[in-house]
């Protein structure tokens, strides 16, 4: 709950060191809290380079919430089945990584079945009408090799908080 909480224009550019987001009033107190933002970098391994550690990440407008189970396209939510946010987060958390048919099916669907039928196809291109012409685009597909997640700037894939 925020009780008149400001927000302030003009936010430094990212990489800035900290960035005062907000002050938010104690009420009772006469005293503000000052609510700022650091960049953090992730340190985990070169697979998930630039992918975020917690539960909720944010690509230049597409948000995905992994606890939840939830993604939302510039504040609109997008109802996915199960197994296309299987496949959408396990691309993300691997980005510009291109993953074959095969692979795809062995670590999102997690079975060994013919990796030349359409199944990835058809995921893929629901996923891809489902988020849109700018979401979509960054399921890139490798020409006779599969399937990469490259959002714009991939780099700045960070956490929500």
């Amino acid at each position: 709950m925020q009780i008149g909480a400001q927000v302030l224009p003009g936010r430094a550019e990212p990489g800035a060191d900290g960035t005062l987001l907000a002050i938010v009033p104690i009420p009772g107190t006469g005293t503000s809290l000052a609510i700022v933002g650091y960049p953090v970098e992730n340190g985990s391994s070169p697979e998930r380079a630039g992918a975020a550690d917690l539960g909720d990440a944010e690509v230049s407008g597409l948000l995905i919430d992994r606890d939840r189970r939830r993604v939302w396209a510039d504040g609109s939510e997008i109802a996915l089945t199960y197994q296309e946010f299987e496949l959408l987060t396990f691309l993300w958390e691997h980005p510009a990584t291109v993953f074959g048919r095969a692979d795809l099916v062995a670590k999102v669907w997690q079975r060994d079945f013919e990796a030349t039928t359409r199944t990835v196809d058809v995921h893929v291109s629901r996923l891809r009408r489902k988020l849109g012409p700018r979401y979509g685009r960054y399921l890139v597909t490798e020409y006779r090799v599969g399937y990469r997640f490259s959002p714009e700037g991939h780099a700045s894939l960070h956490a929500v908080s």
